[in-house]
């Protein structure tokens, strides 16, 4: 009879916990579904790109990447379209979610798969939070109490910052280590089959999302195995345990290859060894990672309850998920912080490891507050008093900060939806760009400095176009191949207003450019006093511009010898009339090793050139060819 009685308190408090969850999902799902505007079902599935940040960008490089695995199993691809061609590899973009979802729904440019991966990545948020605490070991409302202060992060300013300006690759695997780091714990203590699936699947997509992360785990995971595998004398466990690691290292390694092969495509990091002289405590404490005063004291109280609750779980039995979570935070917070105060570090966006930093922190947090509010509440009358007293003084102070806290509460309710499809000033670019140039030759394209949440819509430019440019795509410059375009009014590194007439004229004959899109003041004067260029019309994004023609007597992508370009995207490039001259045909594409030339007696070399340091592809050919395929293989 005792045992009976027993019974219901165990499926209520699952049946509660359950609610809670379903709660929790739901509330993630109103605010996620906030970001596609005021009919976010409508705008979710139609056919209008995220053009917030980088996500055009990711988009046109996802459905490359999606296209070239579904036609040859590789993720990388020679696109004509920017910079006189270069090799779209992993090194250049975060874009293997894009990648995978748009091969997943049928290598073809669709919108909305990337809007409706883009929203399911974001309801895993709590879901991964709870299952790494209940992995772990801890109860049901602190991983309940987690999930809710995950949620905030995400969208707070930093959480916020980062997913309006595409750059969440980051904190999406750290979601992913996070949960492997609990179900590790688990699969300690609880070995079975769906464990060991979890364990895998998480690494897998920890891999996935961003590979740099494992700098952190690596260290964790020994420790881990050095704690946990002497007590375990069974052969299979081990094998299952490193075997779940080596698969998904192995899974990822279609595009890990790829991505050491062409790290030497990132533009050189400067060289430095020293802090930052200017980095001193009053500028720590005011760095921009706090995010802002409030949250700076919020995120302080959430480090230090964080640190009590490893405490309490390491004198409870729970030692693996304290150090895990506690050396987690650690390493996190130190190479954010490092990344303030040391340039290098940086350059690669160490900083923003430290939201991933307060989710580790986030769940033996939740695990304090819990164990406090019980602690009172043990205490009869007296707790009861100290709970409520302490319940009171917080409503007090948060009445008194109403005004600071008013932004945090409305984060928690509504977000502001990013921006969808392009506005009526960027589809008349379009228009006019259709409507004035043609395929014949590349149009050179002004980036400008930017923000981070600024639209990077420009790399949608070739599918919306049907034209080829220089510049638009990579207007950080983060690989060698954008150093030749157009960047802050500086063309090849050098400010326009230092260009001769010979060498402008001498540049658009080498990437064949027909045509210039100019906004910054300087270049618009520099180029209207140029007399090989006519203005052909206004253009506003943002800010005023001009499209502006180069007077050529003669468009062709062969420097030396003739060819005609029939076709050419990411997966070929044909031509046709192939005529040498001296027995070679130099075209206006940026040589890579890989390209291949059909018929076979047609050689594909380098060639040289002083302006360029990456060099042009060279035709060997003994005569003339009625048609020429050239494609490129990775590998």
């Amino acid at each position: 009879m005792e045992q009976s009685a027993a019974t219901p308190a165990p499926v209520a408090g699952r049946l509660i916990f359950w609610l809670g969850f379903f709660a929790l999902l739901t509330w993630q799902a109103w605010l996620t579904l906030g970001l596609f505007g005021e009919y976010p079902w409508q705008n979710l599935v139609d056919d209008k790109p995220i053009v917030s940040g980088r996500h055009p960008q990711h988009l046109y490089l996802g459905f490359l990447g999606a296209q070239s695995l579904d036609a040859n199993g590789s993720c990388c691809v020679y696109d004509p379209a920017f910079h006189a061609a270069y090799p779209k590899t992993p090194i250049f973009n975060g874009c293997r979610l894009a990648e995978l979802l748009l091969f997943l729904g049928g290598a073809t440019y669709q919108p909305a798969v990337y809007k409706i991966g883009l929203a399911v990545a974001c309801l895993l948020v709590p879901l991964l939070v709870v299952l790494a605490g209940r992995a772990a070991g801890l109860d049901r409302s602190a991983s309940l109490l987690a999930g809710v202060v995950s949620i905030l992060l995400w969208w707070g300013p930093i959480g916020r910052t980062t997913l309006e300006a595409g750059d969440s690759d980051v904190f999406f695997s750290a979601l992913w280590w996070l949960a492997h780091l609990g179900l590790l714990v688990r699969f300690h203590r609880y070995p079975s089959l769906l464990s060991w699936i979890l364990v895998f699947a998480t690494a897998f997509f920890g891999w996935l999302s961003h590979p740099l992360l494992f700098v952190v785990i690596l260290p964790l995971f020994l420790g881990y195995y050095l704690m946990a595998g002497p007590r375990h004398g069974s052969l299979t466990w081990h094998l299952a345990l490193w075997g779940a690691q080596v698969l998904a290292v192995a899974a990822n390694l279609i595009w890990l290859i790829d991505w050491v092969n062409y790290w030497w495509l990132r533009a050189p990091l400067p060289v430095s060894s020293a802090m930052l002289p200017h980095r001193t405590f009053a500028t720590m404490w005011n760095a921009p990672l706090w995010a802002g005063p409030v949250e700076r004291g919020l995120a302080i109280g959430l480090l230090a309850s964080g640190l009590a609750g490893v405490l309490l779980l390491h004198f409870s039995a729970q030692r693996p998920a304290a150090r895990l979570w506690f050396f987690g935070a650690l390493a996190l917070l130190v190479l954010a912080f490092l990344g303030v105060a040391w340039d290098p570090l940086g350059r690669i966006g160490t900083s923003s490891l430290f939201l991933p930093a307060l989710w580790f922190a986030a769940l033996p947090a939740a695990h304090a507050w819990v164990w406090l509010g019980r602690a009172l509440s043990r205490q009869g009358a007296a707790g009861g008093v100290a709970l409520t007293l302490f319940l009171a003084g917080a409503a007090v102070a948060a009445f008194w900060w109403r005004d600071d806290l008013s932004p945090i509460a409305a984060r928690a309710v509504a977000t502001e939806p990013l921006l969808l499809g392009l506005n009526e000033q960027r589809q008349d670019i379009v228009d006019t760009i259709v409507q004035h140039t043609g395929a014949e030759a590349r149009i050179l394209w002004e980036d400008r400095a930017l923000p981070r949440t600024a639209s990077r819509w420009s790399a949608l430019l070739p599918y919306l176009t049907n034209r080829y440019y220089m510049g638009g795509l990579d207007s950080d410059c983060v690989i060698e191949h954008s150093s030749f375009s157009f960047v802050n009014g500086a063309l090849e590194g050098r400010p326009i207003r230092t260009w001769s007439d010979e060498a402008l004229e001498e540049y658009c004959k080498r990437y064949n450019v027909g045509w210039i899109v100019a906004w910054s003041p300087a270049v618009l004067e520099r180029v209207q006093q140029w007399a090989g260029a006519v203005e052909v019309t206004s253009l506003f994004d943002d800010v005023p511009g001009n499209l502006f023609m180069v007077r050529k007597a003669e468009r062709n992508y062969a420097l030396k010898g003739k060819a005609q370009i029939v076709q050419a995207d990411s997966q070929r490039i044909i031509l046709a009339d192939v005529v040498p001259e001296d027995g070679v045909v130099v075209l206006s594409l940026h040589y890579q090793n890989g390209l291949r030339a059909l018929p076979s007696r047609v050689q594909v070399e380098r060639e040289r050139c002083g302006q360029d340091p990456i060099g042009f592809v060279r035709l060997r050919v003994a005569g003339p060819v009625a048609r020429v395929t050239i494609t490129w293989g990775a590998r």
